[in-house]
């Protein structure tokens, strides 16, 4: 049952960092994309990654925490990981709406969206 729970715990911190990485990857160094990419896209363990990127595990290991720590930081400034979910799913909501023929709940759905988008950007359109 733990260990059930570790890998799933380990499967969703991978995915919220692949969508953070998505997002703010551009803002890393490539050493910090590349570490964290074998280890949450490639599921390599960190004496792996050290042996491909020629470090020591120790400067992977602080890279790869570094790295997720910086991408957490962008996120909880920006939002942009959380934005993207949210639109996201309201999309695919309005898109079960249409599918089901409530062409009126998709529009008052993707009006929503629109609205919430138009709200996100700031009036002097930087």
């Amino acid at each position: 049952m733990a260990d059930a729970e570790s890998t799933e715990r380990r499967l969703l911190e991978n995915v919220e960092l692949g969508t953070l990485l998505a997002c703010y990857g551009g803002l890393l160094t490539e050493k910090q994309r590349e570490a964290l990419r074998l280890h949450c896209g490639e599921d390599l363990s960190l004496t792996e990654i050290a042996d491909a990127m020629s470090v020591s595990r120790q400067n992977v290991h602080e890279l790869i925490t570094r790295s997720q720590e910086k991408l957490r930081r962008y996120e909880r400034a920006l939002h942009l990981a959380g934005q993207a979910q949210s639109t996201r799913q309201g999309l695919s909501g309005a898109i079960a709406a249409l599918d089901a023929g409530r062409v009126a709940e998709s529009r008052r759905m993707l009006t929503r969206l629109l609205t919430a988008l138009d709200e996100e950007e700031p009036s002097d359109g930087v």
